[in-house]
């Protein structure tokens, strides 16, 4: 987990082989220190590419998650998310409403980074393609 760029307006959170729910809860206590550092909206981008393995119990990182949702946090973007983590993102809109609010799904982090740029700039992001 650390800043994508560095104007800091993207964390990346990239989850690679196995990890746990106590991996989960040092991201979240990093990621409000990242987000108090700064003084704008922060997007995140959640990479789950090379992640093998995901924990039963991460249902219960969804209280702490909404208590510690901060002013900062914009969308929140989930890229190749197998089964199991797409159900519990969808739950987590329902139990953890505030954190989830802007979520969206990618197939790849080029797709990521065009869903945060269209937010960022939604006039380039519909603008038909110039044609010679």
């Amino acid at each position: 987990m650390d800043w994508d760029n560095p104007e800091k307006t993207i964390i990346r959170v990239t989850f690679e082989g196995v990890w746990d729910v106590s991996d989960i809860q040092r991201m979240i206590t990093k990621g409000v220190s990242m987000l108090e550092s700064v003084d704008h909206k922060v997007d995140s981008i959640f990479d789950f590419t090379h992640s093998h393995f995901s924990p039963r119990n991460l249902i219960s990182t969804l209280d702490r998650m909404e208590s510690t949702h901060h002013r900062n946090e914009r969308l929140v973007v989930i890229v190749n998310a197998n089964v199991y983590i797409r159900s519990m993102a969808k739950v987590g809109q329902a139990l953890a409403p505030k954190t989830f609010a802007h979520m969206h799904f990618a197939n790849g982090l080029n797709q990521a980074y065009a869903i945060v740029q269209q937010q960022i700039n939604p006039v380039f992001a519909t603008a038909p393609a110039y044609q010679a």
